[in-house]
């Protein structure tokens, strides 16, 4: 990064220096929301971790167990192994906390179950009352597997208290933390819902695995400063805890099944993934608060699908932002007053984002093809210094670090925010990539009319860019021109002025050939001077 730095330095022009500096003030009022709110987010999340958790948890500490626990597991085509892992580690802890445990196991494969079986008559310590119960998953997404589970679920009667582990078949729970878990639940008889950290088990190459770590590390931040608010951004799927009176009621399993949103251009739009966004919302409707837990983290199996870096990244970003988009708007109706403030501003900052994401390079690359590449080498300064500031920060709140973390934030902010507008125009186009299940959206004229709303927008944007980018003329103080209109001016300007021969001597200097002044008159008498005698 130090090198970096120091090859931008000796390309920047120094006499552009000054009057770039002034320029990309223009430029400063779209960092200030962006920066201003990320600090925001960056010390409320110290806040929450250093004050605020340590006293939740201290409380947490003497709260009760639930009577009975719950755990639904989703998998599609795990293998054997990864099953006995998640399978064992669930029951090991099942057996420490000496509850009734309920385990309904949505597989799709018979030898899934009879190795399941296996696993669960394996721990004859588990307490009296506890069950495995298999259920077949047609591989049409998670949806229907969970509706049948909670239907399977509230048919035992759950007492009272009961609490509901959402769980996926790749997540591996590490000792101890179940029991945190529950008893942190437990402890607020308001909260609904809690959520964890999640550690990434990534398979592939190293710059896969630090990408899915500084996601993870990301995500760990914007949680902890949501739960200041007692409200997420969602109830990941991965590993989510419920209060069983929070999710027994008929219109929970409804909204998991038959989840969608009315779109003002498209019409009904049915959610296909998603899920956990689904369980969320149905959550945030009602009076239920929501907590993050940082201090618990489950292992995750990460693995970017077949096709190349840029593919793989690019899919996974188009279903995470895609089920953020479509429930965006639908959030955002609540209002600020059942939200609160700043949980809606948040809201609101999911679709501003995109654009001022995007905003920074759009402008300062038109500035460089308009006015020269000096605002280029600033601007490519600014963001190493600005993307290894956050590195910095992300590595004070999470512990997370790697020198990779600043080029790929960038990416992230760059591909991210392109994706982000493409779903913004586009909600209808899902996909879910483990089960290939995919809707590409309807086929009427509302559309095909998406890709010319895009294209508005975009236009839009541009125009609003090149205006900005206007401002950004490195040359503001000599009037010189650079970059494209100097390429395009074929005014006559002194420096192409012809020039005398310098002397052969070298003690005359070269002057400008200059035409002859006129001859001088008197205009009262109309008189020419005349030459004077020897």
């Amino acid at each position: 990064m130090v090198l970096a730095a120091l090859l931008l330095l000796a390309l920047l022009p120094q006499e552009d220096l000054p009057t770039v500096t002034e320029g990309l003030l223009t430029l400063g009022l779209i960092g200030l929301w962006r920066w201003g709110w990320g600090g925001v987010h960056f010390v409320r999340a110290m806040i929450y971790r250093r004050r605020v958790f340590p006293r939740l948890r201290a409380i947490a500490e003497g709260a009760p167990l639930p009577p009975a626990l719950y755990v639904v597991v989703t998998s599609y085509r795990i293998s054997p192994e990864m099953n006995a892992a998640v399978y064992g580690r669930l029951l090991d802890e099942a057996c420490r906390l000496g509850l009734p445990c309920c385990v309904v196991a949505c597989v799709t494969d018979a030898a899934d179950a009879h190795l399941l079986r296996q696993v669960f008559v394996q721990r004859p310590d588990l307490t009296e009352g506890s069950a495995l119960h298999v259920l077949p998953q047609a591989g049409t997404g998670k949806r229907g597997a969970l509706v049948d589970a909670l239907h399977l679920i509230l048919q035992l009667r759950p007492p009272p208290q009961s609490q509901l582990l959402l769980m996926d078949g790749d997540s591996l729970i590490q000792q101890g933390q179940l029991e945190k878990t529950c008893r942190f639940l437990s402890a607020f008889p308001d909260v609904g819902a809690v959520t964890t950290d999640n550690i990434p088990l990534v398979r592939g190459s190293a710059i896969v695995r630090e990408w899915y770590r500084l996601r993870m590390a990301q995500r760990d931040q914007a949680m902890c400063s949501m739960s200041l608010s007692r409200r997420l951004l969602v109830l990941t799927g991965r590993f989510s805890l419920f209060r069983m009176e929070a999710v027994s009621s008929p219109g929970f399993a409804l909204a998991v099944n038959d989840d969608g949103y009315q779109h003002w251009r498209l019409g009904f739009i049915r959610m296909v993934t998603g899920d956990d966004k689904s369980t969320w919302f149905s959550l945030l409707k009602t009076p239920w608060r929501m907590l993050y837990i940082p201090d618990v983290a489950v292992i995750c199996a990460e693995e970017l699908r077949d096709g190349g870096w840029f593919t793989a990244t690019t899919g996974l970003m188009m279903r995470w932002y895609g089920n953020t988009t479509r429930n965006n708007g639908r959030a955002l109706a609540l209002g600020p007053r059942r939200l609160g403030w700043f949980f809606w501003v948040c809201l609101l900052d999911q679709r501003i984002s995109p654009w001022t994401g995007l905003a920074g390079p759009a402008v300062v690359l038109t500035a460089a093809v308009l006015h020269g590449y000096a605002v280029l080498v600033l601007y490519a300064l600014w963001i190493l210094l600005t993307r290894c500031l956050m590195t910095l920060m992300n590595w004070t709140a999470t512990g997370q670090f790697h020198p990779s973390f600043p080029i790929l934030l960038y990416y992230n902010q760059i591909v991210g925010s392109a994706i982000k507008i493409f779903v913004l125009h586009h909600p209808d186009r899902q996909r879910w990539n483990r089960q290939g299940l995919a809707a590409t959206g309807g086929r009427g004229l509302a559309a095909r009319l998406s890709a010319g709303f895009l294209a508005l927008s975009v236009a839009t944007f541009f125009v609003v860019v090149t205006f900005l980018a206007r401002g950004l003329d490195p040359h503001i103080d000599h009037g010189t021109a650079t970059g494209l209109p100097a390429m395009l001016d074929a005014r006559a300007r002194p420096e192409h002025h012809l020039r005398l021969p310098c002397s052969t001597s070298r003690t005359a200097p070269c002057v400008a050939l200059t035409p002859p002044s006129p001859p001088a008159t008197f205009s009262g008498l109309g008189l020419r001077p005349t030459a004077s005698n020897p």
